[in-house]
């Protein structure tokens, strides 16, 4: 009957083995007793035993980037269809002690991270020529094709995802740098905008001529900005008798608004409190794709930094200090 069975699968065309990918591991020191594992489209949930170590098997029918969670920790692996994938981790140094056994591409990405993490390269969209950022992306990315390079990989897909991503990161940057191009420099008379406080009234930047101020662009629902909001109430305690005016545009949308004032009440944010109905004309203007963005004028209504220190930073009660 089976023979039968097996006879019928494959006259209609009909896969009988589904390739699967089997990875186990050990964790030291866990954080819970859960590792996950998130593929394009599903999550795996596998249980960590009383001796630290976990297994799990599920289909995978084509190579592709998976995700491994445990804690609050995260990090990206690489797994083949039929992989057989043993993962070793301290959660102390989780990044630093990382390893994989059976998955090369995914002791890469290991690699990777952790080669970003110590650089302290950052485009400098702002000050750099074109082909000066150029050069210092096409620098910064030898090193991982080198990587690459030297691991003599046989997946071919794994390689040419790599180095795509690599070509869209130096697009993305040197588009970026396009922007920037028209936003005012230091020195340069700033951008005018104007945009309702939390009572209707109409507010632009021109009306503060003759003080500093010191602009936060954020949203009601990003994490980093409201990471910043308690060093940035501190901030304007510390510098209350100083000659900077505060002001805050918020970039949420319309069915947000209520959301956005509850938490001015709630944090007890203090200075001028904007509200700019997403993201429009001052993000255009200061060429803003991600938040939060903090930007710096002066007296005369110039730009000092359209990418100035957050709050959180010692160089900004440095820079203010130099007031």
């Amino acid at each position: 009957m089976k023979k039968i069975l097996l006879i019928v699968l494959v006259m209609l065309g009909l896969n009988t083995t589904q390739a699967q990918v089997v990875i186990n591991g050990e964790i030291t020191n866990p954080k819970n007793r859960e590792a996950r594992f998130y593929t394009r489209d599903t999550s795996i949930t596998t249980k960590v035993d009383l001796a630290d170590q976990f297994n799990l098997t599920f289909p995978l029918d084509s190579a592709g980037y998976i995700t491994f969670h445990h804690g609050d920790e995260t990090t990206a692996m690489y797994c083949n269809p039929n992989d057989i994938v043993y993962i070793t981790i301290d959660t102390k140094q989780f990044d630093e002690t990382i390893t994989y056994t059976g998955s090369d591409e995914s002791n890469y990405l290991a690699w990777k991270y952790l080669y970003q993490e110590g650089s302290s390269f950052s485009p400098d969209v702002y000050n750099s020529t074109a082909e000066e950022l150029s050069v210092s992306l096409d620098n910064f990315f030898s090193h991982m094709i080198e990587e690459l390079d030297r691991l003599k990989m046989n997946d071919t897909k794994f390689y040419e995802a790599e180095l795509k991503w690599m070509d869209q990161g130096k697009e993305y940057y040197l588009k970026r740098h396009e922007q920037v191009q028209n936003v005012p420099k230091a020195g340069e008379a700033a951008i005018d905008f104007t945009y309702p406080d939390k009572d209707g009234n109409l507010v632009s930047l021109a009306d503060f001529k003759g003080s500093y101020v010191y602009v936060d662009v954020w949203a009601t629902w990003c994490g980093p900005c409201k990471y910043e909001i308690p060093f940035l109430i501190q901030l304007e305690k510390d510098y209350h008798d100083a000659n900077i005016v505060f002001m805050s545009v918020s970039v949420d949308t319309d069915n947000a608004k209520q959301k956005w004032i509850d938490m001015i009440k709630e944090k007890g944010m203090g200075g001028v409190q904007l509200f700019a109905s997403g993201w429009n004309k001052i993000c255009e203007d200061y060429a803003i794709n991600g938040i939060p963005r903090f930007m710096l004028f002066d007296p005369k209504g110039n730009v000092i930094s359209v990418d100035a220190a957050r709050p959180s930073s010692e160089e900004i009660r440095e820079i203010f200090d130099g007031f």
